[in-house]
């Protein structure tokens, strides 16, 4: 990641979301949660990300043993990001890069992930 920082929000923007430093990639995963959601995701740290607003969360039933949540604006429903279930800090949380405003974010490189082949 670089030094500059990026923010954004949700579509009504009561969630705000802010990097402290920019990414320098962006991960394009093909399980079923991100497909559906429409995600592509940067990574950080409970450090380097603050996400403020009301959220709801939504733990996936499919899973033998689920270890994230994923939160969701409570007033316009989009899903902003993932974290561990654990209790922070966390040292992974995904972000829907999808919801940051810097537009140099559609030309950084994609990692594609194959997470259709995960163990449920």
């Amino acid at each position: 990641m670089s030094k500059d920082g990026v923010s954004g929000s949700c579509h009504c923007g009561a969630v705000t979301i802010r990097l402290t430093e920019r990414p320098d990639q962006v991960t394009d995963c093909n399980c079923t949660q991100c497909t559906a959601l429409g995600w592509r995701l940067v990574y950080g740290t409970s450090d380097t990300i603050a996400i403020d607003g009301e959220l709801d969360q939504y733990v996936r039933s499919d899973m033998a043993e689920p270890c994230l949540r994923i939160l969701r604006c409570r007033h316009c429903g989009v899903a902003t990001h993932w974290e561990p279930l654990t209790a922070p800090p966390h040292d992974r949380i995904g972000v829907s890069a999808r919801l940051l405003d810097d537009p140099g974010i559609a030309t950084l490189p994609v990692r594609v992930v194959d997470g259709l082949s995960w163990p449920k």
